[in-house]
Order: C-alpha cells, then sequence, then structure tokens
C-alpha cells in the first residue's frame, strides 16, 4: 500500500472517527483505524463494536492496500504537520505505517488487519432527514438523557418517524424533552421507532457539521445507518422499552407565565449559587407580574432574584432543580418561554413562547423546597 493524500482532508477525516475510537478498550484493535486505499480514495473505519463510522478523503494512490494503525497515534503526527503539507503513506513489512512529509519521517506499528471487525452492510435507507433539523433536535433533547448507566433504555433518545412527523425524545425520569416537526416522509407508511444511544447522537452531530445536507437513515433489527456526504454511521439499536412519554406531559396547567429567556436564565444562574448542594432547588414564585426566585443554604445563605413576567393569575410558588431548567433556556432557540404550571407539585410544562421552526416541549418535575 502506497499513497498521497493532503494533510488538511486527511485531518478533517480523523477527527470524525476520534469520538468513536475507544481510548481505554482491553482490545487493542478496536484503538486502531482501517486504513483501505484504493481507486484514487482512502477510506477510514473505526469502530467500539457499538459504533463504527466509515468515511475518506481523495489520495493519490500508487499502491493498492489496507492495513490498521492507531486513531490517536496518526492523528496527533497529522495535526502537527503544516497546514499545507502533503504526506506521503506506505505499508512497510510487519503491518509498519512509514509517513513522511517534508522533513518529518515516521514509522508507526500497526496491526494486522484480519483482527478489525467487520461493519454491518447498511440497510436500505427509510427516509431522508434535513441535517439542520436533526441536529436542533439532537441539541434540544440529548442533555435530558439519563446519565445512570443501570437505566438502559434511558441511555438513549427515542427517534420516531411516521408519514406526517418526525419526532425525538429524551428523558431521564425527572424530565422530559420532547422535539418534533411536522414533515412529510414519502416512502413511509408506518410508524418507525428508534431508541439512539447517546454516543450515537453525539457522532451523528459530527457527521452533519455545520453542513445543509440530507442525513439517510435505515435500520434492521439490531442497527441503526445513518449517512451523509458519503459517510456511514452504523449503530446498535439500543436495547429496551422506553417510557410512555406521551402521559407525562400535562395537560391541565392552565397558569401561563412568559418571561424573557435571557432575564430568567440570569435569575436563575445566580439564585442557584446559595441552593443547597443536596437538594439542589430553587424556589419559583409568581405574583401580579414578576417571577422571584430565592434559594437558600443553613451553610451558605440566601439569595432573591426578581424576574419582570407576563402573568396575572393568583400567587403560585414552585421549586425546580436549576440545572434542568438552564439546559432547556440554553437549548430553546427563543428569546422568550412560556412555562406553564397547575400548582406546587404537577410537572411544569416549558417551552418557547412564539412559534419556532421546531416544536420543543420540556417537562420538569417539581423539587420540594
Amino acid at each position: 500500500m502506497e499513497f498521497t493524500v493532503q494533510r488538511n482532508a486527511l485531518l478533517g477525516e480523523l477527527n470524525l472517527v476520534q469520538g468513536v475510537i475507544e481510548k481505554k478498550s482491553t482490545i487493542p484493535i478496536l484503538s486502531n483505524i482501517l486504513l483501505a486505499a484504493a481507486g484514487g480514495k482512502l477510506d477510514i473505519t473505526a469502530t467500539d463494536l457499538d459504533v463504527s463510522i466509515c468515511c475518506g478523503c481523495t489520495a493519490n494512490v500508487q499502491a493498492e492496500g489496507t492495513m490498521t494503525v492507531s486513531a490517536r497515534r496518526v492523528f496527533d503526527i497529522v495535526r502537527l504537520l503544516p497546514e499545507d503539507a502533503e504526506i506521503q503513506c506506505s505499508l512497510l513489512e510487519n503491518d509498519w505505517l512509514e509517513l513522511r512529509s517534508g522533513n518529518s519521517e515516521y514509522k508507526i506499528v500497526g496491526l494486522p488487519k484480519e483482527n478489525f471487525p467487520s461493519v454491518p452492510e447498511p440497510a436500505a435507507a427509510f427516509v431522508s432527514i434535513p441535517g439542520n433539523l436533526l441536529r436542533g433536535m439532537i441539541q434540544r433533547t440529548m442533555f435530558a438523557i439519563t446519565q445512570e448507566e443501570s437505566r438502559y433504555s434511558l441511555n438513549g433518545a427515542l427517534l420516531v418517524l411516521t408519514p406526517q412527523e418526525v419526532r425525538l425524545v429524551a428523558t431521564d425520569g425527572h424530565r422530559l424533552a420532547l422535539a418534533t416537526k411536522a414533515m412529510d416522509f414519502a416512502g413511509v407508511d408506518t410508524e418507525i421507532r428508534a431508541l439512539i444511544p447517546r454516543k450515537t447522537l453525539m457522532e451523528v452531530q459530527k457527521l452533519i457539521g455545520e453542513q445543509e445536507l440530507l442525513i439517510e437513515f435505515g435500520r434492521d433489527e439490531n442497527h441503526l445507518f445513518f449517512g451523509a456526504g458519503g459517510r456511514k454511521l452504523v449503530s446498535r439499536v439500543l436495547a429496551g422499552q422506553f417510557p410512555n412519554y406521551e402521559m407525562v406531559i400535562p395537560r391541565d396547567n392552565d397558569k401561563n407565565i412568559v418571561v424573557s429567556t435571557r432575564l430568567l436564565s440570569d435569575g436563575v444562574r445566580r439564585a442557584a449559587v446559595m441552593a443547597d448542594e443536596k437538594l439542589r432547588a430553587i424556589r419559583l414564585a409568581a405574583t401580579g407580574g414578576v417571577l422571584e426566585l430565592t434559594a437558600s443554604s443553613a451553610e451558605a445563605g440566601e439569595a432573591r432574584e426578581i424576574v419582570p413576567v407576563e402573568y396575572s393569575g393568583v400567587a403560585l410558588e414552585i421549586g425546580f432543580n436549576p440545572q434542568y431548567l438552564l439546559d432547556f433556556l440554553g437549548a430553546c432557540g427563543s428569546d422568550s418561554v412560556c412555562l406553564s404550571l397547575r400548582d406546587s407539585e404537577t410537572q411544569g410544562l416549558l417551552r418557547p413562547a412564539a412559534a419556532t421552526e421546531i416544536d420543543y416541549r420540556y417537562v420538569v418535575m417539581p423539587m420540594k423546597f
């Protein structure tokens, strides 16, 4: 194997696969990437057995071939080379890779290509989803995925496709984020549901980047397939039964408080400084056009913030985890938000106050204060 490639083109692809590589794997081959040079292109594959990514860049291939090499080592070398550098790579005996560029020369130990796991072949695409839409939905929901490994079925987000809409929902049992977009999907004649692991969502975001492109999505019994711009991402389906999220969304919250996103975010952030470290709650009290935010701790002291709001209903108090509020306020993409409440013991519903491209709802369980 022998090929020449531009440094910037190679670096972009190497950067894309770093998130998939197992940093502390007990299986050495999973720390490697598979390089395959043929037909004017260098193909790069990385996998951790749960998520696999296949990408590549154009290359001047003098001799076709395949090998595996340390992903981190190659990445560290390439990123330190000059931006306009040209890199010559060749396969030596005993699976070593020789890499030359200008006055720099490296020889890197590889592993036999036969040990590299096979990547499942993509299923036929069910549907094409606009990349910017999917990116926005992931940004609005992924933070609500649980951090508890034991709650396996909540370690990802549920993607629901119907002939008329796409939904992405995540929950950790204390809050729930739901993003919905109405659009027609040609070829979809029934509901398609897929539980997507957190790591896969992170890699899909990288796959999309800031580009305006279509994401091809498909699945089989055990795997999910995403394709964009010649790159492919394959993921295992997360097993387990996702909860009935429709039952969690409150229907009778009739007290609506409209408030500036920035003012509420700043107020919550300042009040949370004095929140009890164990309880981690702040109190919201709405009355007469203002929202009072208070927090106290026997060890630290207390804080009080006044935020102007649009509200003329009866006085109402409720407690929330401040970080849960900040997560929503940072992702909502709206200048103002609506907080819908019923009483101090019913979950709150937050959503952008004005219509947005993505219908976004966020449910938070109340806390005692």
